[in-house]
Order: structure tokens, then sequence, then C-alpha cells
């Protein structure tokens, strides 16, 4: 399903090279539950960015389903995690201003569904993750454990074969 091989990301900055991570080798396949561990600052956050296309490598190759992606454009990455990443983001990138409901509906409308045919799968995750009563409520009056279980629901909603959870029990 995704594989890297060698795979580097380095940051420029002032003339000064760094590491973000080194020739990673990994294989990933449908249906497996990895777990990435590691020190503060030793790569994990960098290594999930550039797995879900959010970031750039600069050695390597990463392949998704045997073809390879150093050549993709940014609107092959769009598509890409439009068909096959959802993440689950440490610091949640929900929208404040929007209520439970709006911030599970909003990446399935991005993601080309239309409104009328999406309340009972938004109602559905809401159920699932236990906030129903707060389905009107802004996120920004949520817990931080609630405000995590929205953002599990969000991207639950997509469907997708690969969900990138970066510190989920944070």
């Amino acid at each position: 399903m995704l594989k890297l091989s060698n795979v580097s990301k380095f940051y420029y900055s002032k003339g000064v090279i760094a590491a973000g991570f080194s020739k990673v080798n990994l294989e990933f396949k449908i249906g497996e539950f990895v777990a990435i561990t590691g020190e503060s600052g030793s790569g994990k956050s960098t290594l999930l960015n550039v797995i879900s296309g959010l970031d750039t490598y600069e050695e390597g190759e990463m392949y998704i389903n045997g073809e390879e992606t150093s050549h993709y454009s940014e609107k092959d990455f769009e598509n890409f995690r439009r068909k096959y990443i959802s993440n689950i983001f440490q610091t949640f990138n929900l929208i404040n201003s929007y209520t439970v409901y709006q911030n599970i509906e909003l990446v399935l409308l991005l993601n080309g569904y239309k409104k009328r045919k999406i309340k009972k799968k938004v109602l559905e995750l809401i159920k699932k993750v236990d906030l129903y009563n707060f389905r009107n409520t802004k996120v920004s009056k949520l817990s931080g454990g609630q405000k995590q279980r929205v953002a599990i629901a969000r991207a639950l909603a997509k469907e997708t074969p690969i969900i990138i959870a970066d510190e989920p029990t944070r």
C-alpha cells in the first residue's frame, strides 16, 4: 500500500542543513496498526507529514500502491490525501467557530459529498465518539478530550485506508 525507500527529509535555514530524518525504509500494508516512537525532536511528526503528503522529501522514494511519488505535483498530493489519508493532528486543527457537526461535515463537503446526503453519516460519527449532546456546540467550548474526539470523528468520516494520528492521546 505505502512504502518508503531510503527517504530523507532535510531543512535548510541560513546556510545550515538539518536532517528531519534520514534514510527511512518502511512498508505499510492495509489493516496494519503501526506505532512510531522516539524522543521529542526525533522526526516522528515530520515523518508523518511526509507520509501524508503534507510535506516533501528530498531523497529516496515513496510509493503508493507501487507508484512512485517523487514526480507528484501539489495537485497529485491533494488527490492522494483525498483518496488515501485522514489525519488526526496533534493540535486538532479544528475550526473553533464551527460546531462539532460543522467540523465533521466540512471534511465531507471538501471531499465532494453533497450536503443533503451527509447528515445521517455525520450524526452517526458524532454518536460513535459520544458527543451527540454537543453536536451543536462550538468547538471552542469543548474540553481537550472532546476536541480530540471531534478530530477522530472527522478522520473517520472520509473512510480512507490510512489514518495518521500524531500523538492521538496527547
